[in-house]
């Protein structure tokens, strides 16, 4: 802060003028100081519960909303995959009974076959 500078006679005014002028440009620098320190802690404060508020709604609300959708979803998976394995075991079966129906030898194919061939 700058202060005009004071005009007055030094030999027409008492002594203690002097530091009573320093004291009040020094009380009234104090008192600015304060008035912004004071408008920023307001300001602080007033983030600090938005801050508050979101950490909050993130701890009790998000993160357990999120956990929960993560379980379903873990679920789900694990659903899929054992279907997955389900629905392979049963191709795998259905592949090998048709490798099985058609590189069986000829011999075997039909009793008929077994019939004419000789003994």
């Amino acid at each position: 802060m700058e202060f005009p500078l004071a005009l007055y006679s030094l030999f027409s005014t008492p002594a203690w003028v002097d530091q009573a002028l320093a004291d009040d440009r020094k009380l009234n620098e104090l008192q600015a100081k304060l008035d912004v320190l004071r408008q920023q802690f307001e300001l602080l404060q007033k983030e600090l519960i938005k801050i508050i508020q979101r950490v909050n709604l993130f701890e009790k609300v998000k993160i357990p909303e999120s956990l929960e959708a993560i379980r379903r979803i873990r679920i789900h998976l694990g659903d899929e995959m054992t279907a997955a394995v389900g629905r392979a075991k049963i191709a795998k079966g259905k592949i090998t009974k048709s490798e099985a129906t058609v590189y069986l030898p000829p011999e075997h194919d039909t009793p008929a076959a077994q019939e004419v061939a000789p003994a």
